[in-house]
């Protein structure tokens, strides 16, 4: 059997065991981000359409983008820096690829949950419903970012130690996804240097697809492409980098103590991964 399948199949258990709280995140979550935020500056920002129904996209990107990154990078620095979890990893015959392929997995799971929940709240709160086709295209944008932010949290979760760390990087990620790419402030606000920065991002298109649709507007399928070709490439990089570099800190914990392991870890892994 693959032994992905049982590792699923944990994790499935373990959504069951806390389904209430995590759908009662689910919910929570684009409710706070609508109320707090995108009314606000609804009040000051004047558009020609209605601002509740364009930033209504905003909602769903940090709300999802977000709990990928969260959920994947959560369990990987549980994998990582726990004695118990590697002391059991190492005596299974689970490979380092099949541990990360599940962790992405998992962040996948996660946020392709929250935006189905965030997508019927934003809806019903904004009396505005989207045809099928346009959902359908919404959602596969939505897959390559929701995948981009798992692939992201599975290397921060792997290669950020410190707790204090690892939520500042976190806060920061969660500022720069919900300000720094017009998902709650038109992108006509920012200055000129600013945006020829961010308009080298493919994230920025896949932003800007979401967007766009969601008002019918035009869809460019180039950036589509282009993001979700990107994405993959960069996931499957990433991930043969995190298993060659987890693989040799693993060697290095099995001979040595895991409290000194812990100490050199981070250094290990940034040292193999790019050396």
């Amino acid at each position: 059997m693959n032994p992905i399948i049982p590792l699923f199949k944990r994790e499935l258990l373990e959504f069951k065991k806390h389904a209430f709280s995590i759908i009662l995140f689910w919910i929570l979550t684009p409710i706070i981000i609508h109320t707090l935020l995108a009314i606000p500056l609804s009040r000051l920002i004047t558009m020609d359409i209605r601002y509740l129904n364009w930033s209504a996209a905003g909602v769903w990107i940090t709300a999802s983008g977000m709990t990928a990154f969260l959920q994947s990078a959560t369990r990987m620095r549980k994998i990582q820096f726990e004695s118990r979890q590697i002391d059991a990893l190492l005596k299974s015959p689970i490979s380092n690829l099949d541990l990360i392929i599940i962790n992405i997995s998992r962040g996948i799971m996660y946020g392709i949950g929250q935006l189905l929940v965030a997508i019927v709240i934003t809806s019903t709160l904004n009396h505005e419903y989207q045809s099928l086709g346009n959902m359908l295209i919404i959602i596969f944008q939505m897959f390559t970012l929701i995948l981009h932010f798992s692939v992201l949290g599975t290397l921060i979760g792997m290669l950020v130690s410190n707790h204090i760390s690892f939520v500042n990087i976190s806060f920061i990620l969660f500022l720069g996804v919900t300000m720094g790419f017009g998902n709650f402030i038109p992108l006509k606000y920012y200055p000129n240097s600013y945006l020829s920065v961010i308009n080298t991002i493919p994230t920025t298109t896949a932003f800007e697809n979401v967007r766009s649709v969601i008002l019918y507007g035009p869809f460019n399928w180039a950036g589509f492409f282009l993001t979700l070709i990107g994405t993959i490439l960069i996931s499957i990089i990433t991930g043969y980098k995190l298993t060659g570099a987890w693989r040799m800190c693993q060697t290095s914990h099995s001979a040595s103590s895991y409290s000194i392991m812990r100490a050199i870890n981070a250094a290990c892994c940034w040292g193999r991964a790019y050396g």
